[in-house]
């Protein structure tokens, strides 16, 4: 079920009743600006485009170093096999395809739910984290008492929750900080002792303030000869240097504290479906080269449920069980995966609710990685339908970039076994791989119930 065809589509008024199309479509490259492709080649990142035209073995001399590996062009896909066009444009008019954006809004849906979304955004779901994070505020006499400590609280915002230009700024601003301390401090002391206090007096006191920061004296003054510091002097400066020493221990324990911090390796699809028979996401690893060992994947539901009982419906979490696997799977590639929960499952807590009644889908990955590192990753999907993305707060928070939905549909496959463009012979290959599978498609769900004549969709 995963693999193939290009997905770039588009939003006609005109399009037939009976179509099923894809919401979703859009070129990741149209993110990637040219200096950070250059900087990505040269580190050896992919920096590919298009589909393959060969083999990804067949390797050539590149312009620039080293080798290239397979030729790729623009093109489409029909029944697993690649047909090559000289442009996307011709791509597209051969499936009926375009580059355009649906509305916000369609006649009949939810809240931005027949929206075609551009890419497949693997930043959302950071994203929709912090506003998650926003979706419920404290109050009380004093929010202050909410904690153990002041010191783990500073802690834990110059280790997590400061952005790294923040930190680098604060860094910055207690350097120069320490060398105007310092600089006030040595006038200070040199007028006690009888200088005379000027500007003349603070300018050198100011540069003899800069040895505390790790300048060399010499580099200050040269090799001429200089006026040796009085004891007082010697001893604020003995205590700036010490202070600023203490500013670098505690800024380097923040930066290994930082670095150590585990990298993202899994991401999910902008969306997820829910159909009569299933509710399933797409996940995928960030990096070919990163496998990982023993992965649990849960599931989890907020919904209204209804009591047996008392026949009315009330809110609660329930846990949703992944078909066949149970949640637990011992090895995870780089390719993509499509994780499901059966819901003609006869311990499926959706027999006791409706969709109407569900909040929202929460999807939790943890896992090690090949390098022993702690793997975590989230996601939430809201139904279009639901009160939480109809409130206003909601559409405000998020504004024009579209948030992860629940919707209803089929995923358009990714995957098809390498064959000859154009013709679909067989290849003979002399290395691997032996499947190909098309990004453009990860996030991709085609609608399945009818669609009206005058839908942009």
């Amino acid at each position: 079920m995963l693999t193939a065809d290009r997905t770039v589509e588009s939003t006609t008024q005109t399009m037939s009743a009976m179509a099923s199309e894809p919401l979703l479509s859009g070129y990741s490259s149209d993110t990637v600006g040219f200096f950070e492709r250059c900087m990505r080649r040269m580190w050896g990142l992919p920096t590919g485009q298009g589909l393959w035209a060969e083999h990804p073995s067949v390797a050539r001399s590149s312009l620039w170093f080293g080798k290239t590996f397979g030729r790729r062009a623009p093109g489409f896909v029909r029944r697993g096999v690649m047909h090559e066009t000289a442009t996307w444009e011709e791509a597209d008019r051969e499936t009926g395809s375009s580059l355009e954006c649906g509305p916000a809004q369609k006649l009949g849906g939810g809240y931005r739910e027949y929206e075609k979304r551009r890419g497949y955004d693997l930043k959302l779901h950071s994203f929709d984290m912090k506003q998650q994070l926003k979706l419920q505020a404290p109050e009380g006499r004093d929010d202050a008492l909410r904690s153990v400590s002041l010191g783990e609280d500073l802690w834990h915002i110059l280790t997590v929750d400061m952005s790294l230009p923040r930190l680098l700024m604060l860094e910055i601003y207690a350097e120069f900080f320490f060398i105007l301390t310092g600089a006030v401090l040595l006038t200070l002391v040199a007028a006690a002792e009888g200088a005379s206090l000027d500007s003349t007096l603070f300018g050198e006191k100011l540069l003899l303030s800069f040895t505390t920061v790790r300048i060399s004296t010499d580099s200050v003054y040269g090799w001429e000869e200089k006026t040796p510091s009085t004891k007082p002097e010697i001893i604020v400066l003995a205590l700036i240097g010490w202070f600023h020493w203490l500013l670098l221990s505690v800024a380097g324990a923040i930066i290994v504290t930082r670095a150590l911090k585990p990298l993202q390796q899994v991401a999910f699809a902008p969306d997820a479906i829910m159909n009569d028979e299933e509710i399933s996401v797409r996940v995928i690893t960030l990096r070919p080269s990163v496998l990982l060992y023993d992965v649990q994947i849960h599931m989890k539901l907020i919904a209204a449920f209804k009591d047996p009982e008392t026949g009315n419906y009330v809110g609660a979490l329930r846990p949703l069980e992944i078909a066949h696997t149970k949640g637990h799977y011992g090895l995870f590639k780089h390719f993509p995966m499509t994780v499901k929960h059966d819901l003609r499952s006869p311990t499926s807590p959706l027999r006791d609710t409706t969709v109407d009644h569900i909040m929202f889908l929460e999807v939790t990955v943890t896992a090690t990685d090949s390098n022993g590192n702690p793997v975590f990753a989230a996601a939430n999907y809201h139904p279009p339908n639901s009160h939480i993305v109809k409130a206003s707060c909601f559409q405000g928070a998020y504004g024009d970039r579209l948030y992860p939905r629940l919707l209803t549909g089929k995923w358009r496959d990714q995957m098809r076994p390498f064959k000859e463009p154009n013709t679909g012979a067989p290849f003979e290959a002399t290395d691997l791989p032996l499947y190909v599978y098309n990004m453009d498609n990860f996030h991709v769900i085609e609608h399945d119930k009818k669609v009206a004549d005058d839908s942009q969709v």
